[in-house]
């Protein structure tokens, strides 16, 4: 067991990060004060003065209006990997359609900024959970793994995945054009199809083929990426690492995307 030099919190000698004060024991080798198993308990149940204990926070609401905000926070947490993560972000946003994409082609999260939304919504699930199922993860680590695990939605360059889908007006009888048909396709909120004239993989697959270009993973982080929304195809061979992940994958689409289900069982978020 180590002591956190900062808040004097007992943890696991492999912890990188203090799930009380999120001290980063990697940037301070040799701070963290080794402590006997025995003071372990008393230590770290012990109220820390000047710090009150948040828990885990209630989930933030990801919407159209804040997720840039969100966004731009979470890349401006990337220090330690700032050049890849950098240089893959700049692609993402300048030759993809990264920022616009939808989620999928049906569902809450198929409009314009859906897959966005979905993404910085998964890392902050990912965030905030993190400190109870998987202390040890860096936080770095959960952000790249996060943002990016649906990323294959982009498709590639030149050819998204996602189309949007053109309604053709209806015609009368007599050949005519209904304005009425037109006014109404117009403003109504667009549908999406899949493009078929991309190479057929699954969405983990490429994912992990666009994020590898750029970025250099570690093996669990590669698995995570690839298996985060497919984390059955593996059955219980995931590593922890994806394993939290595919929680929080499923966390955010099958509740917090679902206000029926927030509204029923009261989970709270903050809008």
């Amino acid at each position: 067991m180590k002591k956190c030099p900062d808040c004097g919190m007992v943890i696991a000698n492999q912890a990188i990060r203090c799930p009380k004060c999120k001290f980063d024991f990697a940037e301070d080798q040799g701070s963290a004060t080794t402590v006997a198993p025995s003071a372990a308990a008393p230590v770290a149940s012990a109220p820390v003065s000047g710090k009150k204990d948040l828990g885990i926070l209630p989930m933030i609401d990801i919407t159209k209006d804040n997720v840039m905000e969100h966004y731009n926070e979470l890349k401006s947490s990337i220090i330690k990997r700032k050049t890849e993560f950098d240089h893959f972000i700049d692609f993402l946003e300048n030759r993809t359609s990264w920022l616009t994409a939808p989620a999928d082609t049906t569902g809450p999260l198929a409009c314009e900024k859906g897959l966005l939304i979905r993404s910085v919504a998964v890392t902050k699930q990912l965030l905030r959970i993190k400190d109870t199922l998987m202390p040890q993860l860096d936080e770095e680590s959960a952000i790249i793994m996060g943002l990016f695990h649906d990323v294959g939605k982009v498709g590639v360059e030149g050819k998204p995945l996602y189309l949007v889908e053109e309604k053709a007006p209806t015609t009368s009888a007599l050949g005519l054009t209904s304005l009425r048909s037109v006014t109404a396709s117009s403003s109504s909120a667009p549908t999406y199809t899949v493009n078929t004239k991309l190479a057929c993989m699954n969405i983990g697959v490429r994912s992990l083929f666009l994020v590898s270009q750029y970025m250099l993973l570690s093996e669990d982080e590669a698995q995570a990426i690839c298996y985060a929304a497919e984390s059955d195809s593996i059955n219980d061979n995931l590593a922890p690492c994806a394993l939290v992940l595919s929680t929080a994958v499923k966390m955010q689409k099958s509740i917090y995307e679902i206000s029926d289900v927030v509204a029923a069982y009261s989970f709270t978020t903050i809008k």
